[in-house]
């Protein structure tokens, strides 16, 4: 086999950051011990940096095991910072570390301190993929359950490990091919340390049995990362479907899905396949996947048979041919509101000068103005008396986009005066009026309904806008 270049194994390393969304832009602390595994980490990231939009930091960490080469080893990642154009945090246990937890635990508690100082995105390690299949050796000998056989993850509580998807073999090569010989740690061939036993005596065992046996090791734990995260998400995916019928327009709640990438991609692609029928390629998991990621705004994708579309927090499957669901109901003629009557349009009833009877959204006008309301749909350029754009209270009220054209606009005489459940109730003399949906449980994705306020005005989840701020039209 073809012995690979530096820039194939930057490129592997950037598929695999790709494939499971491991790097953000932003701050990155990059965890630099000197060691070859580390010092790749740093040359490859410095590669990609500009693409992902990273913002480097080097830190590294003195356990106080090596009083002699200590300085040394903190001096040459200093040179690494400088070679790569990044700045460098320097760390030092306050006494000597007596086991590898201890190390470790004192290490990562340096690296997080360092993170919360900078708002870094996340903490890049050098794990490979020979790291991958000592971790799971040693975990199947201490009889580890499957989270444990599925070994470490490409990105997991703020720890994010690009590497894993290349061996030492390819960092090796990729120090070679920038002229740096990293540090040498003699603890690593100390047979006191598990680890150092599992790499030196163990795997090369097992590799006279199979020569590929850590990448064989590590598709395992691969799999075993997939039972487990299938088993682990049985009931946040019950949580998050609203309907178990998705033909007919069930919901998924994004926010009850697992945070990891990947794991939700495939329950995603999963669901499609349950609601279609159609097993999804690589292309379309990826593009349900890069939906899902966001929860601003209304946003669609065309999948095979059909499409999906985010709504703020809430996805929602559309099969081409399916029967139309209520919610997709065109907008209704307007009506006029007369005092002493009630009326259901687009399934909400607004009474006037007659008793609520519970409905949610109430308030009071004069006696003439009541005898010139009337409800109707959201038109272009409609503006609400007091709140500015129409537009804009749906938007800041997260209302989705199908939702928008079947909500009622009460209007005096073609003035828009009042959105139940979005704007307060108008207070301005004694003929009661109220409003609220004919259904009260809120709707699958239809969390506007939800009651914020005395007034009925509906809870806005978006964050305070700059005065002057671009809003674009849905």
């Amino acid at each position: 086999m073809a012995t690979p270049t530096p820039r194939a194994i930057v490129s592997s390393v950037r598929a695999f950051a790709r494939r499971h969304g491991i790097l953000r832009p932003g701050p990155l602390v990059v965890a630099v011990s000197g060691g070859t595994d580390s010092v790749a980490l740093a040359l490859i990231l410095a590669e990609l940096r500009e693409e992902f939009g990273l913002v480097l930091h080097l830190a590294h960490f003195d356990h106080r095991t090596r009083p002699r080469s200590a300085a040394r080893d903190a001096a040459f990642v200093a040179q690494l910072a400088d070679h790569v154009g990044a700045p460098i945090r320097v760390g030092r246990a306050a006494r000597a570390t007596k086991s590898e937890d201890d190390a470790r635990r004192e290490r990562y508690a340096f690296l997080r301190r360092v993170a919360k100082d900078l708002g870094a995105t996340a903490i890049a390690t050098g794990h490979t993929l020979d790291d991958q299949a000592e971790t799971v050796l040693l975990h199947l000998t201490r009889g580890a359950g499957m989270a444990g056989l599925a070994g470490m993850r490409p990105l997991r509580e703020g720890i994010a490990r690009p590497l894993l998807g290349i061996g030492r073999a390819e960092t090796t090569l990729v120090c070679r091919g920038a002229k740096i010989r990293p540090r040498e740690d003699a603890t690593n061939r100390s047979l006191a340390f598990a680890r150092n036993r599992v790499r030196l005596k163990v795997l090369p065992e097992l590799a006279r049995l199979n020569p590929q046996v850590r990448a064989a090791l590590a598709r395992f734990a691969d799999a075993a990362a997939e039972l487990e995260d299938r088993s682990r998400v049985d009931a946040s995916v019950r949580a998050a479907t609203a309907s178990e019928q998705f033909v007919e327009g069930g919901a998924v709640d994004l926010s009850a899905l697992p945070p990891e990438p990947g794991s939700r991609e495939r329950i995603l692609a999963d669901l499609w396949q349950a609601a279609s029928g159609v097993p999804l390629g690589a292309r379309h998991r990826a593009a349900l996947r890069a939906l899902a990621a966001s929860s601003e705004g209304t946003k669609r994708v065309d999948l095979p048979g059909g499409r999906a579309v985010r709504e703020y927090g809430t996805l929602r499957f559309h099969l081409r041919g399916a029967t139309r669901h209520e919610d997709d109901t065109l907008a209704a003629a307007p009506a006029r509101l007369a005092s002493g009557t009630s009326l259901v349009w687009q399934g909400w009833r607004l009474a006037l000068g007659v008793p609520s009877d519970g409905l949610p959204y109430v308030g009071a006008v004069d006696q003439e103005s009541a005898s010139r309301l009337a409800v109707r749909g959201r038109r272009t350029g409609d503006r609400v008396t007091g709140h500015g754009k129409l537009q804009d209270v749906f938007v800041d009220a997260k209302v989705p986009t199908r939702l928008r054209d079947t909500w009622p606009v009460v209007t005096l005489d073609e003035e828009v005066i009042w959105i139940p459940g979005l704007t307060p109730a108008p207070l301005t003399g004694t003929v009661g009026i109220a409003a609220g949906p004919v259904e009260r449980t809120p709707r699958a994705g239809a969390a506007a309904f939800t009651v914020s306020s005395q007034r009925g005005q509906v809870a806005s989840m978006s964050e305070a806008r700059p005065r002057g701020e671009k809003r674009g039209r849905p």
